[in-house]
């Protein structure tokens, strides 16, 4: 396996979905900046930046603080080595068929800031793909669910 591999329901260079924030820092070091966010008022997410590697790692308090998300902005990380950042919408749409990652959804998130933001989200796979000016920008993905209602926690 590729360090800079993406594996889709589990994690990438050594750091695993279901890990805690030490294990995480253990590996990659401090972050560069740390991000405190409030999703409701019973539940809130710690982020990891490490903006000189282009990856952050959230945390969520919905699931004891284990690592939930991944988020990628660096163009040497890939799936499958072709999904990657600066990958054309394009380019991506075309070649689909061939990566199994089931039946997308898009959706328009543009805003005034992000007048080209849009979203390609792969359910069975909890993939999300942001784009910019057609672009890929984001590759964010999370560990796998049996249910909705159940995480698939790799060992």
């Amino acid at each position: 396996m590729n360090q800079n591999e993406i594996i889709l329901g589990k994690g990438m260079s050594g750091i695993n979905f279901g890990m805690v924030q030490a294990e995480v820092e253990k590996i990659l070091g401090k972050a560069d900046e740390i991000g405190e966010y409030s999703l409701s008022p019973n539940e809130n997410s710690i982020t990891l930046f490490y903006n000189t590697k282009g990856l952050s790692f959230t945390f969520e308090s919905a699931d004891q603080f284990k690592l939930s998300y991944i988020s990628v902005y660096n163009t040497a990380y890939h799936i499958f080595s072709f999904i990657r950042i600066g990958l054309s919408k394009q380019m991506l749409l075309d070649e689909l068929e061939h990566f199994q990652l089931g039946k997308p959804e898009f959706e328009k998130t543009d805003s005034e800031e992000f007048p080209t933001h849009e979203l390609i989200y792969f359910p069975s796979e909890n993939l999300h793909l942001w784009l910019d000016e057609g672009k890929i920008s984001e590759i964010q993905f999370g560990p796998f669910w049996e249910d909705m209602k159940t995480i698939v926690w790799e060992d």
